[in-house]
């Protein structure tokens, strides 16, 4: 369900004005029949954005609203509350402090990693990350295992197959 709301919301919202969506984290509000999400988004000019919006239902399709939009490079702290408990709350900090509750804490750390990887694609902008278990806000790769070390995997398979071959010559 996830990955068909994004692709609706790339379709209706970030499309049209020339946006990647790059991730979707669904927050958590108590009012009823109505979903709220933070989306990140990289625009034509490279700049990456946090959009809250809305999700009003209207018969069989959805009514978007944009609430708030910042960006990235105006974000100076982001706030995982407690690292020692399990728990889908974070603070984003801009100019104001925004308060949130993810819909579960992995979909909280899925959030940060994909805004940490943006973060050093476009920015390379000094944020804070307090507050996180450092092991879950790490690129991962596939397997789990950090990007960095999963490349000298790679590069080593690559000279193993390298010799290998010029060992049957």
């Amino acid at each position: 369900m996830a990955n068909v709301r994004k692709a609706m919301l790339q379709e209706n919202i970030f499309t049209p004005k020339g946006e990647k969506l790059m991730h979707v984290l669904q927050i958590q509000v108590s009012e009823e029949n109505e979903d709220y999400c933070l989306c990140l988004t990289v625009t034509r000019n490279e700049e990456v954005q946090i959009t809250f919006l809305k999700i009003l239902p209207n018969g069989h399709k959805e009514k978007y609203m944009i609430q708030e939009v910042w960006f990235l490079e105006d974000l100076t702290l982001v706030d995982g509350r407690d690292a020692t408990t399990d728990n889908p709350f974070l603070d984003l900090h801009f100019q104001t402090v925004c308060s949130w509750e993810a819909c579960s804490t992995g979909a909280k750390y899925a959030f940060i990693r994909s805004l940490r990887k943006m973060n050093k694609i476009y920015l390379q902008k000094d944020i804070q990350f307090l507050n996180f278990d450092s092991d879950f806000i790490q690129d991962m790769s596939f397997f789990g295992v950090p990007e960095d070390t999963m490349m000298v995997i790679q590069l080593c398979l690559q000279a193993f197959n390298c010799f290998c071959l010029l060992g049957s010559l």
